[in-house]
Protein backbone atom coordinates (compact mmCIF):
# COMPACT_ATOMS: atom_id res chain seq x y z
CA UNK A 1 0.00 0.00 0.00
CA UNK A 2 1.58 3.35 -1.47
CA UNK A 3 0.56 7.00 0.55
CA UNK A 4 1.86 8.87 -2.57
CA UNK A 5 0.80 9.28 -6.18
CA UNK A 6 3.06 8.18 -8.49
CA UNK A 7 1.59 9.36 -11.31
CA UNK A 8 2.04 13.38 -10.01
CA UNK A 9 5.65 12.42 -8.95
CA UNK A 10 6.13 11.27 -12.20
CA UNK A 11 4.42 14.00 -13.69
CA UNK A 12 7.11 16.48 -11.17
CA UNK A 13 9.63 14.78 -12.97
CA UNK A 14 8.57 15.91 -16.51
CA UNK A 15 7.90 19.03 -15.91
CA UNK A 16 11.04 20.20 -13.71
CA UNK A 17 13.92 17.72 -15.44
CA UNK A 18 13.54 20.37 -19.08
CA UNK A 19 13.51 23.62 -16.71
CA UNK A 20 16.74 22.12 -15.18
CA UNK A 21 18.44 21.26 -18.23
CA UNK A 22 17.86 24.28 -20.04
CA UNK A 23 19.01 26.36 -17.32
CA UNK A 24 21.79 24.20 -16.95
CA UNK A 25 22.94 24.73 -20.70
CA UNK A 26 22.53 28.39 -20.29
CA UNK A 27 25.84 30.33 -21.07
CA UNK A 28 27.75 31.16 -18.77
CA UNK A 29 30.64 32.52 -20.86
CA UNK A 30 32.56 35.88 -19.63
CA UNK A 31 34.35 38.37 -21.96
CA UNK A 32 37.00 36.95 -24.25
CA UNK A 33 40.21 36.97 -22.58
CA UNK A 34 43.53 36.70 -23.31
CA UNK A 35 46.30 33.72 -23.71
CA UNK A 36 49.69 34.35 -22.00
CA UNK A 37 52.33 31.76 -20.88
CA UNK A 38 51.30 29.23 -18.21
CA UNK A 39 47.91 29.43 -18.97
CA UNK A 40 45.51 26.49 -19.38
CA UNK A 41 43.86 26.13 -22.96
CA UNK A 42 41.64 24.07 -25.18
CA UNK A 43 43.08 24.45 -29.19
CA UNK A 44 41.25 23.19 -32.40
CA UNK A 45 43.74 22.96 -34.81
CA UNK A 46 41.86 20.50 -37.40
CA UNK A 47 44.22 20.65 -40.02
CA UNK A 48 46.74 18.72 -37.58
CA UNK A 49 44.49 16.74 -35.75
CA UNK A 50 40.60 16.11 -34.64
CA UNK A 51 40.38 16.14 -30.86
CA UNK A 52 41.29 19.28 -29.77
CA UNK A 53 44.89 20.14 -27.58
CA UNK A 54 44.50 20.29 -23.78
CA UNK A 55 47.76 22.18 -22.12
CA UNK A 56 49.54 24.89 -20.84
CA UNK A 57 50.78 27.08 -22.64
CA UNK A 58 55.20 27.14 -22.50
CA UNK A 59 55.80 29.22 -24.99
CA UNK A 60 54.28 31.54 -27.27
CA UNK A 61 56.97 32.46 -30.52
CA UNK A 62 56.07 34.45 -33.07
CA UNK A 63 53.92 31.83 -35.26
CA UNK A 64 53.63 29.21 -33.16
CA UNK A 65 52.71 28.17 -29.30
CA UNK A 66 54.17 25.19 -27.53
CA UNK A 67 51.76 23.55 -25.19
CA UNK A 68 52.81 21.35 -21.66
CA UNK A 69 49.78 18.22 -22.40
CA UNK A 70 51.63 16.80 -19.02
CA UNK A 71 48.53 17.50 -16.59
CA UNK A 72 45.84 16.73 -19.80
CA UNK A 73 46.01 13.27 -19.58
CA UNK A 74 42.32 12.19 -18.10
CA UNK A 75 40.16 9.01 -18.65
CA UNK A 76 36.60 9.48 -16.92
CA UNK A 77 37.88 11.83 -14.68
CA UNK A 78 41.06 10.25 -13.50
CA UNK A 79 44.27 11.13 -14.09
CA UNK A 80 46.45 8.55 -16.48
CA UNK A 81 49.73 10.12 -15.26
CA UNK A 82 52.40 12.29 -16.57
CA UNK A 83 54.03 11.97 -20.22
CA UNK A 84 57.64 11.77 -19.39
CA UNK A 85 59.42 11.83 -22.38
CA UNK A 86 59.58 15.64 -23.87
CA UNK A 87 59.09 14.68 -27.67
CA UNK A 88 55.87 13.14 -26.63
CA UNK A 89 54.82 15.84 -23.68
CA UNK A 90 55.78 18.95 -25.96
CA UNK A 91 53.33 20.39 -28.88
CA UNK A 92 54.11 22.63 -31.07
CA UNK A 93 51.16 24.22 -32.83
CA UNK A 94 51.70 26.63 -35.71
CA UNK A 95 49.13 29.42 -34.81
CA UNK A 96 47.88 29.83 -38.61
CA UNK A 97 46.51 26.00 -37.55
CA UNK A 98 44.45 27.46 -34.99
CA UNK A 99 41.03 28.09 -35.71
CA UNK A 100 39.57 28.42 -31.89
CA UNK A 101 41.35 28.80 -28.31
CA UNK A 102 39.76 28.85 -25.07
CA UNK A 103 41.32 29.60 -21.53
CA UNK A 104 39.94 27.85 -18.82
CA UNK A 105 37.07 29.31 -16.23
CA UNK A 106 37.81 26.70 -13.81
CA UNK A 107 36.17 23.28 -12.37
CA UNK A 108 32.65 22.93 -13.26
CA UNK A 109 30.73 20.15 -11.82
CA UNK A 110 27.30 21.51 -12.40
CA UNK A 111 26.79 20.18 -16.21
CA UNK A 112 27.74 16.70 -15.56
CA UNK A 113 25.99 16.57 -11.98
CA UNK A 114 22.43 17.36 -13.60
CA UNK A 115 23.25 14.91 -16.42
CA UNK A 116 24.53 12.41 -14.60
CA UNK A 117 21.52 12.77 -12.09
CA UNK A 118 18.81 12.71 -14.80
CA UNK A 119 20.70 9.57 -15.92
CA UNK A 120 20.11 7.80 -12.75
CA UNK A 121 16.81 9.05 -11.94
CA UNK A 122 15.45 7.25 -15.43
CA UNK A 123 17.47 4.24 -15.04
CA UNK A 124 16.29 3.98 -11.55
CA UNK A 125 12.97 4.56 -12.14
CA UNK A 126 13.04 1.76 -15.03
CA UNK A 127 14.99 -1.03 -12.70
CA UNK A 128 12.99 -0.32 -9.58
CA UNK A 129 9.30 -0.49 -11.89
CA UNK A 130 10.32 -3.10 -13.72
CA UNK A 131 11.41 -5.15 -10.53
CA UNK A 132 7.94 -3.74 -8.66
CA UNK A 133 5.52 -5.73 -11.26
CA UNK A 134 3.83 -8.86 -9.87
CA UNK A 135 4.41 -11.76 -11.84
CA UNK A 136 0.55 -12.22 -12.33
CA UNK A 137 -1.36 -10.26 -14.36
CA UNK A 138 1.19 -6.77 -14.12
CA UNK A 139 -0.45 -4.14 -14.96
CA UNK A 140 0.55 -0.29 -15.82
CA UNK A 141 -0.02 0.88 -12.47
CA UNK A 142 2.12 -2.12 -10.60
CA UNK A 143 4.99 -0.55 -12.81
CA UNK A 144 4.15 3.36 -12.03
CA UNK A 145 4.29 2.47 -8.04
CA UNK A 146 7.85 1.18 -8.04
CA UNK A 147 8.87 4.07 -10.19
CA UNK A 148 9.27 7.22 -8.13
CA UNK A 149 11.39 5.47 -4.99
CA UNK A 150 13.99 4.16 -7.85
CA UNK A 151 14.13 7.87 -9.74
CA UNK A 152 14.74 9.53 -6.08
CA UNK A 153 17.51 7.14 -5.49
CA UNK A 154 19.09 6.48 -9.01
CA UNK A 155 19.07 10.72 -9.47
CA UNK A 156 20.68 11.22 -6.15
CA UNK A 157 23.50 8.53 -7.14
CA UNK A 158 23.92 9.65 -10.66
CA UNK A 159 24.33 13.44 -9.08
CA UNK A 160 26.79 11.92 -6.65
CA UNK A 161 28.99 10.27 -9.45
CA UNK A 162 28.84 13.35 -12.16
CA UNK A 163 29.84 15.90 -9.20
CA UNK A 164 32.80 13.37 -8.69
CA UNK A 165 33.94 13.42 -12.35
CA UNK A 166 33.13 17.00 -13.10
CA UNK A 167 34.06 18.97 -15.63
CA UNK A 168 35.84 21.85 -16.77
CA UNK A 169 34.62 25.14 -17.62
CA UNK A 170 35.99 26.93 -21.28
CA UNK A 171 35.82 30.68 -22.19
CA UNK A 172 36.99 31.79 -25.74
CA UNK A 173 40.39 33.23 -25.65
CA UNK A 174 41.53 36.00 -28.70
CA UNK A 175 44.38 34.00 -31.12
CA UNK A 176 47.79 35.62 -30.53
CA UNK A 177 48.94 36.57 -33.81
Amino acid sequence: MTYYCPRAVLAALFVVAPVVTARAQQSTRGPIREVIEGTRVRVKAPSLRRDRYIGRVDSLEAGRMVLDTAAARTRLGFDTGPILVDQYRLVTIPLTAVETIEVTGGRDARRSTLKYALFGAVIGALATGLGSLPEVNPRFGDFLDGMPIGAVIGGVAGGIVGFALGGERWIPARIPR
